[in-house]
């Protein structure tokens, strides 16, 4: 009854922190990682109808955890956790505390954001009341989308994915809650439990969870790294792509896709054409092997050509120019999580030429369709248009490509976007050039990869289990061994205790060796960003590791 629920509910949290907690603490081998969770739900029961919440030998009540839903907190990355636990700063009340600049969120565009957000939500309605709400937002929408949200994501996808090279068909767009959404649910679609994705390392770190905690889909980290540190010794090769494929094979895994970060993530930059042609023809002359091109940054590259980096081109972009489709077996995700700082509204883009699985597709987006109001809000943005002394009204200054002429507020919001993009990272860069930090030159997104190597100095004991975590669970592990990994660690820890810096460590991106760090210039305002600096002045000055 009632009571019973109550107790479901006081109980079900607790739970699962025991469960993961005493799963964390086995850290000595896999089959230990295992054991921890049998013996967690070993401690409690199910609670079905009728029945009552069981005792445990202690007499504190417990509810019983599936193996799978005790798993799931096991594929996240540490630095997740560590950014939710940590003291953070904060200007007057907190101005020790540490700055999180790990999680990947763009907050530079808020105070050109919300206004925009408020104007559209308060646009009168076709019957003139006010408010953006139509009595026809109150019913079940196309699962895919709505017609008008699909429209204006495909012509922005045209304007700022293709540039103009290759046309989108919103009807063969799904609109889902988000990248981790639609590319899940693209996984289901394309390949069965256990099958495999080939991923180049270092990746984006939740893709793991993104794909194992409910298709069980197992990453495959792509070796790929040859030579120094430059983008090109990163790039993937026929040659790389085949190794890891038969590698796959060898361990008895089918590989069913491609997954390229496109801006790369974490590394910064763009692929060469030639690149993704290259990883186009492999995927072609595998039987059944998918590409899927993740172009979240897309509206976030903020140094090309002219500064030594590469051009932007869309996957689409590479079939345009051999005059081909797109076909079945290429797929490109695409949201406004990291080019309008919105990832908060929960909204991702699928597009497939394949019918076969479009229909399939819809059906899971049952389970993560975005809101009717949200998507009317989407349309909005990316199809009003708005001269640039309106877009600026905030303040902040124009960058160097003024007009005067009007058009879509979003390629002004994109502009703004890579100004304050390139400003950042020309800060931060400059930091790092006066102590003699090396990083990866970038163009794109919203980070730098930076070498830490310098700084590390062997120390032991205290390293959690989570790389043996991950094994339990049946995730491809790093690179680099226990020791290389302790390294990491407490330099990460340093970084956090000592100088207030919360990076991504490399160690969850899967990177080959100890040392580098993913750090997000975007995820601070200005006056944390400020800080940000100086300690990043301060870290730099201390001194290296003996050797």
């Amino acid at each position: 009854g009632s009571e019973m629920s109550a107790a479901v509910q006081r109980f079900t949290s607790q739970s699962l922190r025991r469960a993961a907690a005493t799963a964390r603490a086995q850290a000595a081998s896999p089959l230990a990682t295992r054991t921890a969770l049998r013996a967690a739900s070993s401690r409690s029961v199910s609670v079905t109808r009728g029945s009552s919440v069981s005792m445990s030998s202690n007499s504190e009540p417990v509810v019983y955890v599936s193996k799978r839903g005790a798993a799931a907190p096991l594929l996240l990355p540490t630095y997740l956790s560590d950014a939710r636990g940590v003291g953070r700063f904060d200007p007057v009340s907190n101005p020790s505390g540490v700055l999180q600049l790990s999680v990947a969120e763009n907050q530079t565009l808020a105070d050109l954001l919300t206004p925009k957000l408020r104007e559209i939500a308060a646009t009168p309605s076709s019957d003139g009341e006010l408010g953006l709400f139509e009595k026809g937002m109150i019913y079940y929408q196309q699962t895919h989308g709505t017609a008008d949200c699909r429209e204006a994501v495909a012509s922005h996808m045209l304007r700022v994915l293709s540039r103009g090279e290759y046309a989108f068909d919103a009807d063969k767009l799904i609109i889902g809650a988000g990248c981790n959404a639609v590319l899940e649910n693209l996984l289901f679609a394309i390949a069965d439990a256990g099958e495999g994705v080939l991923v180049p390392r270092p990746y984006y770190a939740a893709f793991e969870f993104d794909l194992a905690a409910r298709a069980d889909i197992k990453v495959l980290p792509l070796d790929v790294r040859s030579g120094g540190f430059e983008a090109a010794s990163y790039y993937p090769t026929k040659e790389s792509l085949e190794a890891g494929y038969q590698a796959a094979v060898e361990r008895g895994i089918t590989p069913r896709a491609l997954l390229l970060s496109s801006p790369n993530n974490p590394l910064g930059f763009c692929y060469p054409e030639e690149v993704l042609l290259n990883c186009l023809e492999w995927c072609e002359s595998k039987e059944g092997m998918h590409l899927i091109s993740d172009e979240i940054y897309a509206g976030s590259v903020y140094r090309e050509t002219a500064e030594g980096q590469p051009p932007w081109v869309s996957i689409a972009a590479v079939a345009a120019r051999q005059e081909r489709p797109l076909g079945e077996r290429v797929h490109v995700i695409w949201a406004l999580s990291k080019d309008f700082a919105l990832s908060g509204l929960r909204v991702g883009a699928l597009y497939t030429e394949n019918e076969a699985i479009r229909t399939p597709l819809q059906k899971l987006n049952d389970l993560c369709q975005v809101g009717s109001t949200t998507q009317a809000m989407v349309a909005r943005l990316l199809s009003d248009r708005m001269d640039r002394g309106t877009l600026l009204s905030s303040g902040r200054g124009a960058s160097e490509h003024d007009s005067d002429e009007a058009e879509p507020w979003a390629a002004m919001m994109q502009r703004e976007n890579c100004f304050f993009l390139r400003e950042r990272y020309q800060r931060l860069t400059a930091v790092l050039d006066e102590y003699s930090i090396p990083y990866l030159p970038g163009g794109a997104g919203l980070f730098l990869w930076i070498d830490l190597r310098a700084w590390l100095e062997f120390q032991t004991g205290g390293f959690p289990a989570k790389r043996d975590e991950r094994k339990a669970v049946g995730i491809e592990e790093a690179a680099m061994g226990d020791r290389e990994a302790e390294m990491e660690r407490a330099l990460y820890l340093r970084l956090i205790h000592e100088f207030g810096l919360l990076l991504t460590p490399g160690a969850s991106m899967r990177t080959e060796s100890p040392g580098f760090f993913r750090c997000v210039f975007s995820a601070a305002d200005d006056t944390a960003f400020e800080v940000a600096l100086e300690r990043f002045a301060k870290f730099g000055a201390s001194p290296r590791a003996r050797r």
